[in-house]
């Protein structure tokens, strides 16, 4: 399917207990645009409708939106060493959007994830498309812009391929658009796209797979059949 991804991920996380990693956002722009437009995140969406505890390494930023009283739910930390993270719960849902492409060690974090997890969890991945329409045709045309802390890039296959190397199991994979993009639904051009990639969803702009360990921590720091 070919969906909105944030009403997507607030739509499935609706009243369940949540793991949002990466939850900051906006990492293109300066701490203080990333505290003004926190309103307007995923994560503000998921706080109304869930209960959720952000982790993201933006220390000054989250201090910041602390005092300001925007947000109380989120710590900081480092996705890739979440053995270290001051959490002790296990949770129904674990999203990791738009993170692992600005990872150097993705599956460090997909380990660390299954700390938090319990029998039935689902963890939601999303990362730009490789082979995606959109970046194509903005590739071909020159406008092509590399997002500022990218340093790998993820098709379906490679994605598929290394959660299934640390554990997982993929039950589904969809493609998706942004928020942004979202906020464009008036031009013709997005229409016309947006309809394009309904029909062949294998090229829309953002992947978004969810999978499920195959083990997890059961607690005493030794791995279980989940």
């Amino acid at each position: 399917m070919y969906v909105a991804k944030e009403d997507f991920i607030v739509r499935i996380s609706s009243g369940l207990t949540v793991l949002h990693l990466g939850c900051v956002g906006f990492t293109d722009l300066d701490g203080q645009d990333r505290v003004k437009f926190a309103k307007q995140s995923l994560h503000w969406k998921l706080t109304q409708c869930s209960k959720v505890v952000g982790v993201d390494r933006s220390g000054a930023v989250i201090e910041e939106m602390r005092k300001l009283g925007i947000f109380d739910n989120v710590v900081a930390g480092d996705v890739e060493r979440l053995d270290e993270l001051p959490v002790n719960q296990k949770f129904d849902i674990g999203i990791a959007g738009d993170i692992i492409e600005h990872l150097s060690n993705p599956g460090r974090m997909l380990d660390g994830i299954k700390r938090f997890c319990r029998t039935g969890t689902r963890v939601i991945i999303t990362t730009p498309n490789a082979f995606g329409a959109p970046n194509y045709l903005r590739y071909s045309a020159g406008k092509f812009r590399e997002g500022a802390e990218h340093v790998m890039s993820f098709n379906e296959q490679n994605l598929v391929t290394l959660l299934q190397r640390h554990g997982y199991a993929v039950a589904e994979s969809h493609t998706c658009f942004q928020p942004r993009s979202a906020e464009a639904h008036n031009s013709l051009a997005f229409r016309a796209g947006k309809s394009i990639l309904r029909l062949f969803p294998r090229f829309g702009g953002t992947l978004m797979v969810i999978a499920t360990p195959t083990t997890v921590d059961n607690g005493w720091g030794e791995s279980a059949q989940a």
